[in-house]
């Protein structure tokens, strides 16, 4: 009668299920059943690490190189405006100087006709100086504000392929970790259904055999002894 008293005689069978986790795309999932508590945790493989890290760093390389590109914005186009200026004021001496000339020839130079002549012809270059120092610091505004664009997109490409990563190992735990959970939460009822129907039957199994062997009249015996042992208690006829 020992198997019917003993520890187990109480338990039916037992369900050991575990989940067994997941490997792929360098990455590991596991469940840590220490302290029965259990846990998820995602590892990545060295090469998948590397290759993380290469990306990162040639968003890294490709933002330094913005960078160094758009430190040569400003003094190139400060040469180009004054090779610009240069050459308006060269065309403004030679203009200007055959204008005198053609003045003085008609003997008009000094007159208010020739004063105003001259006038207009240097307002009208100094009118191309300054619209050629304007579009060039806008063009240079431009260049270099679309470089610094790239720059910090590339900068944040950088520091975003981390965080992808980051966020994909998360979504991956938390799906092990859901899916392992409901596993488990199905096999405990499991469990706790086939600890009831072992109780169950072991119940009707010690009031039946006292019914035989002690007759219908002490088969309450038997009930009491279920009873006893935490069993239900078997029906009598």
């Amino acid at each position: 009668m020992s198997f019917l008293f003993g520890k187990g005689a109480s338990k039916g069978p037992t369900i050991n299920y575990q989940p067994t986790g997941f490997s792929g795309g360098g990455l590991t999932t596991s469940y840590d059943y220490a302290g029965g508590t259990g846990g998820t945790s995602v590892t990545a493989s060295p090469e998948r690490k590397g290759l993380v890290s290469s990306i990162s760093g040639v968003y890294g390389d490709q933002a330094n190189a913005y960078g160094n590109l758009a430190a040569t914005v400003a003094p190139g186009f400060n040469d180009l405006l004054k090779a610009r200026l240069t050459s308006i004021d060269n065309s403004a001496s030679s203009a200007i100087g055959n204008l005198r000339q053609n003045l003085d020839s008609r003997r008009v130079l000094g007159s208010s006709f020739g004063q105003d002549t001259l006038t207009r012809a240097q307002s009208e270059f100094s009118q191309q100086r300054d619209a050629a120092t304007a579009d060039n610091f806008l063009k240079s505004l431009d260049a270099s504000n679309q470089l610094i664009t790239q720059q910090y997109n590339a900068q944040r490409g950088q520091f975003q392929t981390g965080l992808d990563e980051l966020n994909l190992e998360a979504n991956v735990g938390q799906q092990f970790s859901s899916t392992a959970n409901q596993l488990l939460a199905a096999n405990a009822q499991a469990q706790a259904k086939l600890d009831a129907a072992a109780q169950t039957g072991i119940g009707s199994f010690l009031g039946g055999l006292t019914s035989k062997i002690l007759g219908p009249t002490l088969g309450g015996v038997g009930n009491s002894i279920s009873a006893s042992l935490g069993f239900p208690a078997a029906k009598t006829a």
